[in-house]
């Protein structure tokens, strides 16, 4: 099919617009739970803690190691996590270029449809703005693969190619079954090697100097902090045993609703995928060998997981974006008229801005606004010393009280004991002043619900701030207690006027004033009064006091 210029140009007019909409996404889109999980433990490494040996993680830490920087130049300010996702966008542009160059050989408009078809499927796009390990290293992988079959190769590509490939694996424990897979047709290819020119590598002790170059920083990494034993215990031995026993699901329950938001480009990529096959059947020994089968494989390593969620879906529309470029010429190519081709056109453009409202769709709801209200109310309301909880790390840049700073379905069940009594034990030692209320707390053993709901009051939907609630018996008029404070700090009697109605003891002191100081630990606590309930309360970093608003909607935490 003949290549019109005019169309090249709409096409990069389209792709600089889907660009800036990815922007827009990655700045405004409401955070998913995890994010929140991943930036803390970017934060945690900008402070020179290390993952498995410090606090627990299962997942490899190359995106913390990437984004850890950030903090360190901006600061604690839990809002930062958008700067963060900002930076998210760099391997979002990498991922466009490298489809880009995967089907440079095909022509430019086949290249330039590639990341155009990319930034405009929403499955892809949702999550490759997302502060995630499998954004990174989706982005990672598609770049090995454009350093594999760019043209001519060299040492500089063969030696990209290899150290890309191990980034991608350091990026997620995922990429070592796709990338493993790729991995194994490139060693294949050496074996019966003869040629330079018949070969997939074109400088193989280049591509082997990449990957040992690679593996010798990933080494040295964990030799430097004494992770190797932490390491290998959480995220392989551990892992695996997680694996076998976490509450799973089909890997139909995503992938169907990603066909049915997105049916064109599946259809448009298996056009393309069986021409390549075609071609591959004529001459096998070519570039388009590693990109048809990455497709089974990072689909294989998607569908074989316990719990395949979409993210995981990354890798594998990644590949197909340049098998559904090659569709759409293919389809072109079949309309012999210039009616046809006109119409086919339309239809392709038709089809850009269907996709782009999707896109668009994920911005609904307010975005993130409502999220970064509250971060700046943590912001507000603690110090980067105070310690927090959350059992999904919503706080981003607070210490928190434990090593499992965070704990999924399967955690919740196999540590209950610990959750439900070392928890709130340590949160005491800790003076942990907060918590974020979010989607899991549901979920958390039955004592610390308890216990966290009697020790934290609703600053609003989302905050619960320390503090206890009293009832005064209104037959007698007099109350006998306790008060534990949870630090050595400053606390407030809400309301003031329980002071008017009566007198509060204090370790048999009175309180004069509604706010007070006191010493961490248990204090005894007498009232005479008229007063029906009141709280004492911690007063927060900014010196105001607050009313707890019980009953207040919760909006901070989203899954997806």
């Amino acid at each position: 099919m003949k290549e019109p210029r005019a169309l090249r140009w709409g096409l990069g007019v389209v792709l600089g617009a889907l660009a800036l909409q990815a922007s827009r996404l990655a700045l405004h889109k409401a955070f998913s739970i995890d994010e929140f999980q991943y930036a803390h433990a970017a934060w945690l490494m900008a402070h020179g803690q290390v993952p498995y040996r410090d606090f627990f993680e299962v997942h490899f830490p190359l995106v913390y190691q990437v984004l850890a920087p950030l903090f360190r130049l901006l600061g604690d300010d839990p809002r930062n996590v958008l700067a963060l996702r900002a930076a998210m966008l760099v391997p979002l542009a990498g991922a466009c270029v490298s489809v880009f160059l995967l089907n440079r050989r095909e022509g430019r408009t086949a290249a330039l449809l590639a990341p155009v078809l990319l930034l405009c499927t929403p499955g892809f796009l949702h999550f490759a703005t997302e502060v995630r390990p499998d954004a990174l290293t989706a982005a990672l992988f598609l770049g090995a693969l454009a350093a594999l079959t760019v043209q001519p190769g060299s040492v500089r590509s063969s030696f990209l190619a290899g150290a890309l490939l191990v980034a991608s694996a350091w990026g997620s424990q995922k990429a070592l079954f796709f990338g493993g897979l790729v991995s194994a047709v490139l060693l294949a290819d050496l074996l019966p090697r003869k040629s330079a020119s018949s070969a997939l590598i074109a400088s193989p002790r280049a591509f082997f100097a990449g990957l040992v170059a690679a593996t010798g920083l990933v080494a040295a990494y964990l030799t430097v902090t004494g992770s190797w034993s932490a390491w290998w215990q959480w995220c392989f031995v551990w892992a695996s045993e997680h694996q076998r026993h976490y509450p799973g699901f089909s890997w139909r329950e995503y992938l169907v609703p990603a066909l049915g938001a997105q049916p064109a480009f599946f259809v448009l990529a298996s056009v393309g995928f069986v021409a390549t096959f075609l071609r591959l059947l004529r001459h096998p020994r070519t570039p388009d060998l590693l990109l048809f089968v990455a497709v089974p494989a990072t689909f294989g390593a998607y569908a074989l997981q316990r719990a395949p969620f979409p993210y995981s879906l990354l890798p594998f529309l990644g590949v197909l974006a340049p098998f559904a470029a090659r569709g759409v010429l293919a389809v072109l190519s079949a309309l012999r008229t210039p009616v046809c081709r006109t119409v086919g056109l339309v239809g392709l453009g038709g089809l850009f801005a269907a996709q782009a409202a999707q896109v668009e769709a994920l911005l609904d709801g307010g975005g993130n606004a409502r999220q970064r209200e509250v971060l700046a109310r943590i912001a507000t309301l603690t110090g980067p010393e105070d310690v927090v909880y959350d059992n999904s790390g919503g706080y981003v840049s607070r210490p928190h009280a434990h090593f499992y700073f965070y704990t999924d379905a399967y955690l919740r069940g196999s540590l209950a004991d610990l959750l439900s009594h070392e928890m709130p034990r340590v949160l005491v030692e800790q003076g942990c002043v907060l918590r974020v209320d979010d989607l899991r707390t549901s979920g958390l053993p039955l004592a610390l619900r308890r216990f966290l709901d009697a020790h934290y009051l609703p600053y609003d939907g989302d905050l619960y701030l320390w503090g206890q609630r009293y009832r005064v018996p209104t037959d007698s008029g007099a109350l006998e207690d306790h008060f534990l404070a949870v630090r050595a700090d400053r606390y407030f009697v809400q309301p003031a006027s329980t002071l008017d109605a009566g007198a509060l003891f204090i370790d048999g002191e009175r309180i004069t004033t509604p706010e007070f100081a006191l010493s961490q630990g248990e204090h005894t606590l007498r009232y005479e009064g008229h007063a029906e309930a009141f709280q004492l309360l911690w007063l927060p970093r900014d010196a105001k006091r607050w009313t707890p608003r019980p009953g207040a909607p919760a909006t901070y935490s989203r899954l997806f």
